[in-house]
Parts: C-alpha cells; sequence; structure tokens
C-alpha cells in the first residue's frame, strides 16, 4: 500500500463518544474535517481498506491530556492504551496499537470538570447547564446561561467551523459612541523615586498585615510602567493606591496624595466599565482600605462591594481547572500566577465580610468558591485576617441551617477568642469584631450577652494594649481610636461593677489619642464617650435615689408570733411542747372541730362580739344569735 494513497492528513474535531465501529475501539465517533489546520494538530489516517468509516486514530490532537480540542469544545479527553480488533483486515496482518501519551505530557493535579465528566449528557447545550465561561484576554467571566455567552455555545453544540466568540452581540442599539478612556502619564503625579520610598512603607505596614500584593512582582511592574508611561495601563491604579496608603502612613506624606487618590478612581471607574482585571480588583481593595482609613462608613463598604463584583468579573472566584470552558486558553500551571489569584480573592472577600459585618450591611455571597485559600507566609497577617472573616456568621440567616443565630455567634466569639497573634492591628481587629457580636448578642438575648461578657472583656483589655503600642509608634490604623471607643460602649452595656472598673482606663486612652492626633474625629469620639459615661452615672445616681427613698428596716421588738416561730423551725424538725407541763387542759374537741375557725395571730375577743374567746367552742345557735357568719369548708381553707 502506497504512502500516498493509505496516508491522509487531516484535521480532526474529537468528541467523547466512545463506540466500536467494526471491532476497533477508537474515540471518534463524529468527524469534522476543517480547511485549517492552525487551531488542530495535524493526525494521520490509515485506510486499510475497511470502509469509510474504519478509521484508526493514529495521533490525537496535539498530545496532552486534555487536548486542546476537548477543552475549547468541553469534550472528555481520552487516550486509549491499546486497541483491539476482532477481526484483520485483508492482509491479516494486525492493526498498529496506538501509543499512550508521554507521562510528562499527562496533566497533574486535581482533575478538570471536563475530566470528570464520565457521562456526557445528550441535551443539547447539557454539557454546559451551569458551568462558568472565562475570557482571559478580557478578563470576561460570566455562566454558561449568560445572554452573551449563548451565541458561541450554540455554535460549539452545532460543531461550526467558525464558532462565535463571547461577545455582547445585540446588547443594545450603539446608537452612542462607546466611551473612550482617557490617558495618563502617571510620571505627572508620581516621579520614580516618590514611588519608591511610598511602596517601601506600604509593603512595611500595610501589606504586612493584607497580604494582598507580592513586593518583588510589584517592583518589576512598575519599573515597566515607568519605563513607557504613556498610553492606558489598569497597573496605574494600583501604583497610585499603594502609594497614597503608603503616604497615608508616612510621617512627611506626598504634597498630591488627594491626587494619587482621585487619579486612582478615575482609572479605577475606566477600568470597572471596559474589561476590567487582576489589576482592576486589587485597585478597588486598595482604595477601600483608604476609605476605611480616611472617609466615612458607607464609602469603604460600596467600594468593597464593587470590589467583589470585579472579583466575580474576573472569575477570581473559581479555579482556573474548574472553569468548564476557557478561551482562549489561560495558564493552569503557572503557581506564581494561581497564588497571586487566590491571594487577591480571599483578602477582597475577607475586607467585604469585616466591613459589612461591622457596619451592618449585606456582604457580596458567591454561590459556589472553588478557589483555594492561601498558606501562611513568614512575616504576614494575611492569613489571620481572612480566618477571622471566615469565623463571622452571616447576619441574614437560614432558620434550617442555623436555628440557634445565638449560638452561633458565641461559637465564633469562642473562636476569636481563642485565636492568637502578634499583630497589634489584628488583636485590634478581633476586639473590633468581638464587639460587633456582643452588640448583636445585646439585641437579642441579655442571657447570652451576660454570659460571654468576661471573654469580651479580656479581649478589650488585650485591645487598649494594642491600640497603645501602635499609639506610640504612630501607626494610625482605623482602630486605633475605633476599638477603644466601642470598649467604653460595650463596658457600659455590660453594667457590672467588673466591667466598669475598666472605664477610667478606657477614658484615659482615648483622651491620649486625641491629644497625640488632634483632629476632629479623635476629639469627638473622647468627648462621646465621656458624655455616655456622665449618662450613665446619672442613671445610677437616680437608681441610688430611689433605694434610698425606701424606709431603713425596723426590728420588731414584741414577742414572736407563732408563724415567726415556725419559720425558724426545720421542714423535718418536730416542736417541742411540753404537753404535761401546760396549766390549761389541751381541748382536743375544739381542735378537732373541722367548723371551727380559729387565729393563732388574734388576740382574745379580737373581732368576736360579747367578748367571746376565739379559744372557746361555739355552737352553731350562738353564732347565729351573735350574729356570726359560718364559713364552708371552701372559705375555710382560704381563711387567713
Amino acid at each position: 500500500m502506497q504512502e500516498s494513497s493509505s496516508l491522509l492528513r487531516l484535521s480532526l474535531l474529537i468528541c467523547s463518544d466512545m463506540e466500536k465501529v467494526e471491532g476497533i475501539s477508537h474515540i471518534t465517533t463524529k468527524v469534522f474535517i476543517s480547511s485549517s489546520n492552525t487551531s488542530f494538530s495535524s493526525v494521520l489516517v490509515s485506510d486499510l481498506g475497511m470502509g469509510a468509516n474504519e478509521l484508526i486514530v493514529i495521533t490525537v490532537a496535539d498530545g496532552k491530556l486534555p487536548c486542546g480540542t476537548c477543552v475549547r469544545y468541553e469534550y472528555q479527553c481520552e487516550f486509549p492504551t491499546s486497541t483491539k480488533r476482532s477481526s484483520y483486515g485483508p492482509t491479516g496482518d494486525p492493526p498498529p496499537e496506538i501509543p499512550p501519551p508521554p507521562a510528562e505530557l499527562i496533566q497533574t493535579g486535581p482533575p478538570s470538570i471536563i475530566q470528570l465528566q464520565k457521562h456526557p449528557l445528550t441535551a443539547p447545550g447539557a454539557r454546559f447547564h451551569h458551568r462558568s465561561m472565562l475570557d482571559p484576554v478580557k478578563t470576561r467571566f460570566v455562566r454558561a446561561n449568560s445572554a452573551i455567552a449563548f451565541p458561541r455555545i450554540l455554535g460549539m453544540d452545532l460543531e461550526s467551523e467558525s464558532i462565535p466568540r463571547l461577545h455582547s452581540f445585540a446588547w443594545h442599539c450603539g446608537i452612542r459612541a462607546e466611551h473612550v478612556e482617557d490617558s495618563l502619564d502617571i510620571t505627572t503625579l508620581l516621579s520614580r523615586d516618590d514611588l519608591r520610598r511610598l511602596a517601601k512603607i506600604y509593603f512595611t505596614v500595610v501589606n504586612v498585615e493584607f497580604g494582598l500584593l507580592d513586593e518583588t512582582d510589584f517592583g518589576e511592574r512598575a519599573s515597566v510602567r515607568y519605563e513607557n508611561p504613556h498610553g492606558i495601563d489598569d497597573m496605574d491604579s494600583v501604583i497610585l493606591g499603594i502609594c497614597a496608603l503608603g503616604s497615608f502612613f508616612s510621617s512627611s506624606p506626598h504634597v498630591r496624595e488627594n491626587d494619587l487618590v482621585r487619579g486612582a478612581r478615575e482609572l479605577l471607574m475606566e477600568k470597572s466599565i471596559n474589561h476590567p482585571g487582576t489589576n482592576n480588583v486589587a485597585g478597588w481593595v486598595l482604595r477601600t482600605i483608604y476609605l476605611r482609613l480616611a472617609s466615612r462608613p458607607h464609602g469603604s463598604w460600596i467600594s468593597s462591594s464593587i470590589a467583589m463584583h470585579q472579583v466575580e468579573s474576573s472569575g477570581l472566584h473559581k479555579e482556573i481547572q474548574t472553569i468548564a470552558v476557557v478561551y482562549p486558553a489561560a495558564p493552569t500551571g503557572d503557581h506564581k500566577v494561581a497564588k497571586a489569584r487566590r491571594r487577591l480573592f480571599w483578602v477582597a472577600r475577607a475586607l467585604n465580610i469585616i466591613l459589612s459585618f461591622e457596619y451592618g450591611r449585606s456582604r457580596v455571597a458567591f454561590d459556589v468558591i472553588t478557589t483555594k485559600r492561601f498558606a501562611a507566609e513568614q512575616g504576614s497577617s494575611a492569613h489571620q485576617f481572612v480566618e477571622l472573616a471566615e469565623l463571622l456568621p452571616n447576619d441574614y440567616v437560614d432558620r434550617e441551617r442555623e436555628p440557634d443565630p445565638p449560638g452561633a455567634l458565641c461559637t465564633a466569639l469562642t473562636k476569636i477568642e481563642d485565636l492568637k497573634s502578634s499583630s497589634p492591628f489584628i488583636q485590634l481587629l478581633k476586639a473590633d469584631l468581638a464587639f460587633a457580636i456582643y452588640r448583636r448578642l445585646w439585641l437579642m438575648s441579655l442571657t447570652d450577652a451576660k454570659d460571654r461578657a468576661e471573654s469580651v472583656l479580656g479581649i478589650g483589655r488585650s485591645a487598649s494594649e494594642a491600640s497603645a503600642t501602635l499609639l506610640e509608634t504612630r501607626t494610625p490604623w482605623w482602630n486605633v481610636v475605633h476599638a477603644p471607643f466601642q470598649f467604653v460602649c460595650v463596658m457600659l452595656a455590660i453594667g457590672s461593677p467588673r466591667a466598669l472598673a475598666h472605664i477610667k482606663d478606657g477614658l484615659g486612652l482615648l483622651r491620649c489619642i486625641a491629644e497625640v492626633y488632634g483632629t476632629h474625629m479623635t476629639r469627638e469620639a473622647y468627648n462621646q464617650a465621656a458624655a455616655l459615661v456622665q449618662m450613665s452615672r446619672r442613671r445610677k445616681e437616680r437608681e441610688l435615689e430611689a433605694l434610698n427613698a425606701a424606709p431603713e428596716l425596723e426590728r420588731h421588738e414584741g414577742p414572736p408570733t407563732m408563724s415567726s416561730q415556725a419559720s425558724m423551725v426545720g421542714l423535718t424538725d418536730v416542736p417541742d411542747f411540753d404537753w404535761a407541763g401546760m396549766e390549761v387542759p389541751f381541748e382536743w374537741e375544739t381542735f378537732l372541730n373541722p367548723e371551727l375557725v380559729m387565729s393563732t395571730q388574734q388576740p382574745t375577743g379580737y373581732g368576736m362580739p360579747n367578748g367571746m374567746d376565739v379559744m372557746s367552742p361555739i355552737q352553731p345557735q350562738q353564732r347565729a344569735q351573735a350574729g356570726v357568719h359560718q364559713p364552708g369548708r371552701a372559705e375555710m381553707r382560704f381563711q387567713p
């Protein structure tokens, strides 16, 4: 058989259905001959003279597992180790075996969703249901049921040669031209020397707590940007955000710090509309931290919420291996990229949870998260920052999943108390979250709040020491003043002598903070805390006045009554009466008469006509003549 007649060089599209054709076990049942071999590897097909359908695939796709074709079309990719024929061809020679792929080409690590799908669904488009698609070039992540994803999925299902790209076809009428992003020359705002100085402060003070970026990687990318500072680059928002935070914590702030903040905001808003990427997410996280340090609560919360929505649009909440369709192919084996994605996602999520829990707003939640947690690093508290956020229960509780919200809060408080850290910032953050939990317990259940008061007081005392430490180094984290102020509020809410004993130290610390920073916010915090203490003092004084108005207890000097004597006798003791020494014989008939009403607390003749003695028997006729009412048994039972 001549090679020119027996070998055909074709481009094949391979699907996952396993069938046998004339006893030949092979992978393909749907063969699509393409006129272009740019997307798929050329394969050799041998015609053994057994008919048009009797084809043996010698080499499949690009030799990788899964191959590029199966990844693109979401087929199950398999390499059979051998093929067997039930009968031989006319020559009687056995067919050549399909060699297995090299071991170094087989994908290692956890299997992807594509590999786990052993039984392809047969409904049109069913294999894409509840799946996700990511375009890493434009960093566009959508679910498979998205309107912009459906044309592409439909083309894939139709096995078209020209598959529509992931694009927002017919999204609107296009009457107005799309906004063009403004270019920015970053060197006009920030010199390279200022960049180095402020970035050093950021990585020394801020990044050790959040672990958002890698210092070496940032330095390399910033240098590349400064070599070509013209045009538009989403790296600019990261550079400006880092320098703004470095200026905030610097003893000599940059003269254009406000311009840095505004420039970063404009770039973030531009990129939020047009293809936001991981740099855009990092920029929003940096802006969130800055706003928490220098702006109002709503600003930091809304910024963190935007960051989380940008996280979803970039697909950071999913591991690349768990995204069913990735087009064009994204690198899955780059450990550095995977590590940066995980760190960025979990820090952004933790910041949103903590700010929402503290401010009393809703957090941004995702249905399924497959991104792995990043490992702890030496000299960084980022893993503890994330761990604290993950301990917090959601304010909007599903009663079927969590029937005891106070119990969940108490469990979270116990775990927060057990978390140990040498970072003063983390210790203050622990106090912020513990006080937030106590506020919820105090509003929900006074019993649970009282039971956990000692835990909250212990965390608060440690936070006061951490605040004093940061005050000495002039490190103005937001909770340097926030935690001591909330601690004073919590101590007043507890109201016990043990809690109120720390009021003096709490007010003293707030006063020191106000004197050191001398800002409106610190002075306002001290004045309001002092006012709350004064309100508590006045209430205690009113309570004391009410108690002092009650008459003092006076001792009764008269002879003890039978009831007082009986109260001194135990329930199991028998009264010690001297029956033989009684001067008056005991009237058993009178004692056993059930119709006789008598009271041991009344003197002789009290309330009785004609001076009759209550101890003398009274006949019914005498009662009628004296006008005395004769009670029945029911009345006698309740007679005092």
